[in-house]
């Protein structure tokens, strides 16, 4: 269970979650990998083209509101690739040797920045689409935040009698979690800043609306889905979802949600995700997602 609290438009991400225990083990039985000499890149995509800033453009649409969101994305984008290089220069084949640099530039990272500046009350469309641009960066951040602490070395080879791999192993592995959406980034912020300049300017929400709470509902998901359960990266949400309110009245300051996804091509999802919503008067809702 995660939390996380909304004061009038802020709104902050936690970028590891601690969620709670789950099967992801390997059972006793699976024998130790066997060294590997595989070298793993943290991004597979060239350094970013820059694209002009939205603050010049008018203000007559959604561009508008949503500006803050695209140049902090960018940022974010920026600080990946510096990282990057530092990242895979850790990399050797029995060993990851993570120094200051590469912890330092790996913890500028922050997804707090970009989450805080996307507002509630988007089009189904133009939400889908922000949602989808900002899963790109969790994905990659979550996939390289194994390489945040400074002064380590980590073993690629499992010891005798490991039931699974090393942890150097672990996370050469979760950086290729990020490569998809290292490489789609670009295109899905650019489709971000075409449908908002196509988009009316976003309305003024009073701060009961049940918008708050169902975007941070849909953000905290994001970073569960990249984080939890021992995850590191490798979620993008892609298509539409809705959410389902409890039949409590309107003035009701407690209020149970679940995120439906619609289901996909397969004609499956995964049941939903569950979540409380309280509200206090004077500091805006509290969002509790009931999710490993």
């Amino acid at each position: 269970m995660h939390r996380m609290r909304w004061v009038g438009t802020s709104l902050a991400v936690v970028l590891s979650l601690g969620v709670g225990a789950c099967s992801g083990s390997p059972p006793a039985s699976t024998p130790a990998p066997a060294p590997t000499t595989t070298t793993a890149t943290a991004e597979l995509t060239p350094a970013p083209t820059p694209m002009p800033s939205v603050t010049a453009e008018p203000t007559a649409s959604a561009l508008a509101d949503l500006a803050a969101f695209i140049d902090a994305a960018r940022e974010v984008d920026l600080r990946l690739h510096a990282a990057t290089p530092l990242i895979n220069a850790t990399i050797t084949t029995d060993t990851v040797v993570v120094d200051e640099a590469t912890a330092s530039a790996v913890r500028a990272i922050d997804l707090s920045a970009v989450a805080s500046t996307i507002p509630a009350g988007m089009p189904p469309e133009l939400m889908r689409q922000v949602l989808t641009a900002y899963s790109d960066l969790v994905s990659r951040t979550l996939a390289v935040s194994r390489f945040r602490y400074a002064d380590r070395t980590y073993s690629r080879v499992p010891a005798d009698g490991a039931m699974g791999p090393a942890e150097g192993e672990e996370m050469v592995a979760c950086l290729a979690n990020g490569s998809p959406a290292a490489h789609r980034f670009d295109a899905d912020l650019a489709a971000v800043v075409s449908t908002a300049a196509a988009t009316t300017p976003l309305p003024t929400l009073e701060p009961t609306s049940l918008a708050h709470p169902e975007l941070q509902a849909r953000l905290q998901e994001i970073v569960t889905r990249n984080g939890g359960c021992g995850a590191c990266g490798g979620y993008v949400t892609t298509r539409s979802s809705s959410i389902v309110w409890d039949d409590a009245e309107p003035s009701a300051t407690t209020r149970n949600g679940t995120i439906v996804d619609e289901p996909d091509g397969a004609g499956t999802d995964d049941g939903g995700i569950s979540f409380t919503a309280t509200y206090s008067p004077g500091i805006g809702w509290t969002v509790d997602i009931h999710a490993c």
